[in-house]
């Protein structure tokens, strides 16, 4: 006997990872799963891919078939649109329905559950957003690795490479603690690094702000390298929130190890996030069964 059940499906995904769960409507029964990088403008191929991976094991393991769900996928790099429509034409799942939003989207949703708020995600890359009383949202950057995303890890990684650069020119000879580290783990002279530098994504930036904070304590270069991200951060935030009263939430992998980086006045300012995300994309998705089926539901399960 066919399952005729619908479902809901919520998709968060990044420059590193991915997450998602799968919700019969019903029942509330819920379904997740993680997999890799999504990101739209660092490797739309291997977003493709993952995107349609990750949504499978989900049907497989709830025993569902695409047409029954109703699906919102939060992607860093959606606000390209033409980026976002080359998803929806060539993404080989044919959902009920199936909305295609950026990762801040599903963030500012998530933060206050769909209320009012002000949002700035800080992972891979950065982006800010707010919602208003009328419901009217506004982006802030979210530019992608080339062009922005400052304040987010592939930007704090690039500035730190940047210190070794400056090292290997000034004398090919590593006397801080980032700079020995970086070497160690990049390259030590101009050529190895070249080589690094060449075949390098925004992942591989963003995997050294782990080292970068842990040498914060006992390395006067990653120290400046960080309240230069700190910076970066603050002028996000400050943008976003603009000349509104709103609270504001921090979010995403780097927002924790940042907090710590901020003045007193920004952290004063700043609320818990009711949700995330991941949440943020399933009540998008809850909404729109909600809008399409004239249904009441306030919630997932009845």
């Amino acid at each position: 006997m066919s399952n005729t059940a619908k479902y809901l499906l919520g998709l968060d995904g990044g420059g590193t990872k991915t997450i998602a769960r799968l919700i019969q409507v019903d029942s509330g029964q819920e379904w997740s799963a993680k997999c890799g990088a999504t990101s739209l403008t660092n490797n739309f191929a291997l977003a493709v891919e993952n995107i349609a991976k990750i949504c499978n094991t989900l049907f497989a393991q709830a025993h569902c078939a695409p047409e029954n769900v109703y699906a919102v996928l939060g992607l860093a790099g959606a606000c390209n649109e033409k980026v976002k429509n080359t998803l929806e034409a060539t993404l080989p799942l044919h959902f009920c329905h199936v909305e295609v939003v950026t990762d801040a989207k599903t963030s500012l949703y998530g933060a206050n559950m769909g209320k009012p708020i002000a949002v700035v995600a800080l992972g891979t890359g950065s982006v800010g957003m707010r919602l208003l009383d009328d419901n009217t949202e506004v982006l802030v950057g979210g530019w992608g690795f080339v062009h922005g995303d400052e304040g987010g890890g592939a930007q704090l990684g690039l500035m730190a490479v940047k210190q070794l650069m400056h090292e290997i020119d000034a004398n090919n000879q590593h006397h801080c603690p980032l700079g020995q580290y970086l070497s160690k783990q990049l390259g030590q002279d101009r050529q190895s690094l070249q080589q690094w530098l060449a075949k390098s994504t925004p992942t591989d930036f963003a995997t050294l702000t782990e080292a970068i904070f842990a040498l914060k304590t006992h390395c006067e270069v990653a120290n400046n390298v960080l309240a230069r991200h700190a910076e970066n951060v603050e002028k996000l935030i400050s943008m976003t929130v603009s000349d509104t009263n709103l609270p504001l939430v921090l979010m995403g992998g780097l927002a924790k190890p940042t907090i710590g980086l901020l003045s007193k006045t920004v952290v004063g300012s700043m609320v818990d996030a009711k949700g995330d995300s991941l949440d943020g994309a399933c009540l998008l998705a809850l909404q729109n069964y909600q809008r399409m089926n004239g249904d009441g539901l306030t919630s997932y399960a009845q």
